[in-house]
């Protein structure tokens, strides 16, 4: 089709799946009154396959991002709230990978620290109301932190929370 104000002439249109008759020798390229002489040369790539195309090498690209990127370990847990007093400001951690066992790379009062998280792997084992868990009817935890080792703070059973092994 001509372009406005352009002395050239309009290209008749052809239905798809039908080619049109070979131009006569030497006059493949045809210049323009307006431009440079430009190609009239059949597309051989259908539009379905070109995005077909453009879609799979953008999978690929997306597939592929994620393995350049550094490797970093990330553990189970929260870390706790850092401590307003400052205290060793130095940088112990960049990363839960840096950190021993179940530590985490947490915010300390400046820098960051490998501290044990608030929240530990597992669950809590279910309670029955009515039937106290031995031990005392006392809050013995705030937090998982709170706890040694692996146990997590759970429900006890009689209102209270206590350090207890978790179900995995």
């Amino acid at each position: 089709m001509a372009r406005r104000g352009s002395l050239a002439q309009p290209v008749p249109y052809e239905p798809p799946g039908r080619q049109s008759p070979p131009a006569p020798p030497g006059e493949e390229l045809k210049a323009q009154p307006s431009g440079p002489a430009r190609a009239q040369l059949p597309c051989t790539m259908p539009k379905a396959s070109s995005a077909l195309l453009l879609v799979g090498l953008l999978v690929l690209w997306a597939e592929l991002l994620p393995a350049s990127g550094p490797n970093v370990t990330i553990k189970a847990g929260v870390c706790p709230e850092p401590a307003a007093e400052e205290a060793n400001c130095t940088m112990g951690c960049q990363s839960d990978g840096d950190c021993e066992s179940t530590l985490k790379c947490c915010p300390a009062a400046c820098g960051k620290a490998c501290q044990e998280p608030n929240e530990k792997p597992g669950t809590c084992p279910s309670v029955k109301p009515g039937i106290p868990m031995l031990g005392l009817c006392v809050n013995q935890c705030k937090m998982d932190s709170n706890c040694s080792g692996s146990l997590k703070c759970c429900r006890n059973g009689c209102g209270k929370v206590s350090c207890v092994t978790p179900l995995h």
